[in-house]
């Protein structure tokens, strides 16, 4: 099993964080590289048990299950069950926690999975830095945004 990690401190505190994640459908307006972004049938993008399509533009269709959201810890959990990605049995976990001084967040993303030979060195290299840590700077950029505009 791999196992890979990203964090970073958001200038903005928890709730405005977790008001723009905690939405199961909203991948597609802080990940950067989704073409569109939609919870299949009629749940709710909060409900657990929530399938997400998500359609990137180099990686194709890949469907994800919402396994797990809690508003009082401010984490989420969830699965790919579909993906053109060399990879299975894929867990992620976003969590935020409270940085007190200034009242900042801490977000951490963490996933593990598994991957032919051939591709784990690489998709263990690229999940980070391709994927978590742009997703965190389109958050703070979000953010950013919005404060200018109150």
């Amino acid at each position: 099993m791999i196992h890979v990690i990203a964090s970073s401190v958001i200038h903005a505190p928890v709730p405005a964080v977790w008001g723009l994640i905690r939405d199961f459908g909203t991948l597609g307006n802080w990940l950067p590289g989704v073409k569109t972004c939609v919870i299949e049938g009629d749940d709710a993008g909060d409900r657990v048990g929530a399938i997400r399509r998500l359609e990137m533009g180099d990686v194709g269709v890949i469907r994800e299950q919402l396994l797990a959201l809690s508003d009082v810890d401010h984490a989420m959990m969830f699965s790919i069950i579909e993906s053109a990605l060399p990879i299975r049995n894929y867990r992620s976990t976003i969590s935020l926690l409270p940085i007190t001084d200034g009242d900042h967040t801490f977000i951490q993303w963490r996933g593990q999975f598994e991957a032919p030979v051939e591709h784990a060195a690489s998709m263990e290299a690229r999940m980070p830095v391709e994927i978590y840590q742009p997703a965190f700077e389109r958050l703070a950029e979000i953010l950013v945004s919005l404060e200018t505009q109150s």
